[in-house]
């Protein structure tokens, strides 16, 4: 008998641990990411995560995890035998509170469990994002440009194009004066280069594109800067990002250069099949990677050398040198994409040489890169092939940092948005600023900055921002084309995701 009440004791106890995860967990990621991503990393792997990420999270919550854990643990363990008494039409009541069978036990931890998935459905969105997910848009159908239908018209002597993915960097912290949400500058090295260069903005001063549904995570973020796509999945199917089969119909940035005979590499500095952009980047375009994994197979670090999710921003733009100096010296132009790290929340990652200027590291951190970025735009400047090249700088997405880290640093009427610079193109837009534009413009848009015409200025759901031709979000609205591609799109579904164009038109007719 004595060994039963143990083992339901035990399991009550395991039901209101993970009661006491469900509320910490839906609680914390409630305010930092949207439920697409998270299901995105769900159905798709989280190797190559950070190991910091993962013990910033234990930091956060172990305290508040424990007190939840205590406090719904007392009325299992505590021999509390409260009776209450009262009378009822004449009739004596009593009522016992927290009595101590094994049936109120297992009765009261299963309701808590319920009760936190209750919570945590609405603290996550989940009813919103079913019914996004059951409701099919057309929006995505009627607005797409395949870039194989169009024609794209490179310049006889074709540009190099770099292309530098800054971890979110967004214009928050730029100085109000010039366009940004903060005080001071914290970034002074790349406001400078938005100034200087060229800048696309929703602003008369230095801005940026908004944030837009299924792009606002870093893979997302390079799909749609790349394709002028959303990255979506459908309810029913959770594979698609095998390497067979990531985005099988979609006709991307590394798909055209590839045709167009450029050579084609991605550099990261951390495991590049986190999130599929392996996948990703080796179908459409066949680039070569190197990540982590790469720099240990080289013996340029070990495993022991490992940091924040793989090596820092010094070595990757160190070693992005060596990369481009051997892309440069082969005869056909070339593609170099680059993606830092160091930014990454939560308070990003300070290397040793970083200054301290600041009370915040994840503002010192953000300072350093500026550095870093411009050293880098300095050393590729005083190179022989940089006459020839168009370089684009491009924050992924807003920084997850917890929200109250800006409150009181930046006005809640500010709107974030995401960084942008393109320098040394050889065209110049017909406007650059009070456009309102989203990631997805950006497809075209670097296209354009290489020389290259393209028919009806869209591509993907892109728009050439060098052109005069109206985004998706004039047109429409950014709310509204937000929610249009949160929903579902059984042309995205077959179309996209499987290349059926021809079994869809048949269903259709």
């Amino acid at each position: 008998m004595k060994f039963r009440n143990l083992l339901i004791i035990l399991v009550m106890a395991i039901i209101l641990l993970l009661t006491a995860l469900i509320l910490v967990t839906s609680k914390y990621i409630s305010g930092k990411y949207v439920i697409d991503e998270i299901l995105y990393y769900l159905t798709n792997g989280v190797d190559g995560t950070s190991e910091g990420l993962l013990g910033y999270w234990i930091g956060e919550n172990i305290l508040p995890f424990i007190l939840i854990f205590l406090v719904i643990l007392v009325p299992i363990l505590l021999p509390i035998r409260k009776t209450i008494n009262f009378r009822l039409l004449k009739k004596r009541i009593q009522v016992s509170l927290f009595p101590t069978t094994n049936k109120f036990r297992l009765s009261y931890s299963f309701l808590l469990l319920m009760i936190s998935i209750v919570v945590a459905f609405f603290l996550l969105e989940i009813d919103d994002y079913l019914n996004r997910t059951f409701e099919n848009s057309t929006f995505i159908a009627e607005q797409y440009v395949d870039g194989q239908e169009v024609t794209i018209q490179f310049p006889d002597k074709k540009r190099n194009l770099v292309l530098i993915y800054l971890e979110s960097m967004e214009n928050t912290l730029i100085d109000k004066k010039n366009g940004g949400g903060w005080d001071y500058t914290v970034i002074p090295e790349l406001e400078d280069l938005a100034m200087k260069n060229l800048n696309f903005s929703n602003t008369e001063r230095i801005g940026g594109a908004y944030p837009i549904s299924n792009t606002v995570w870093t893979v997302a973020a390079m799909v749609a800067t790349t394709s002028g796509l959303p990255l979506k999945i459908p309810i029913e199917r959770n594979s698609y990002t095998t390497s067979d089969s990531f985005l099988e119909g979609a006709y991307t940035l590394g798909d055209v250069l590839k045709e167009e005979g450029y050579n084609l590499k991605l550099m990261v500095g951390s495991d590049a099949s986190f999130g599929g952009r392996t996948n990703y980047f080796t179908k459409h375009g066949e680039y070569e990677i190197f990540d982590y994994n790469t720099a240990i197979e080289e013996g340029k670090m070990t495993e022991e050398d490992k940091v924040w999710w793989g090596y820092d921003d010094q070595d990757l733009f160190t070693w992005a040198k060596d990369e481009i100096l051997e892309l440069a010296s082969e005869e056909k132009p070339f593609n170099f994409t680059l993606l830092t790290v160091n930014t990454h929340f939560p308070d990003g990652y300070l290397e040793e040489s970083a200054e301290i200027k600041y009370n915040s590291q994840y503002e010192n951190v953000y300072a350093h890169s500026s550095k870093q970025v411009d050293e880098f735009m300095q050393w590729i400047e005083q190179q022989d092939f940089y006459v020839n090249t168009t370089v684009v700088l491009l924050g992924d997405h807003l920084s997850m940092q917890d929200p109250t880290y800006y409150e009181g640093k930046v006005d809640p009427e500010y709107n974030r948005t995401m960084y942008n610079a393109f320098i040394n193109a050889p065209i110049k837009p017909v406007t650059k600023n009070n456009r309102l534009f989203t990631s997805l413009d950006m497809y075209p848009t670097i296209l354009a900055s290489m020389g290259v015409q393209i028919e009806g200025n869209r591509l993907g759901l892109g728009t050439n921002l060098f052109s005069n031709k109206r985004t998706l979000v004039e047109e429409f609205g950014l709310n509204y084309v937000d929610r249009e591609l949160s929903r579902n799109s059984h042309f995205y579904n077959r179309v996209i995701l499987n290349n059926d164009y021809f079994d869809l038109i048949k269903q259709a007719e």
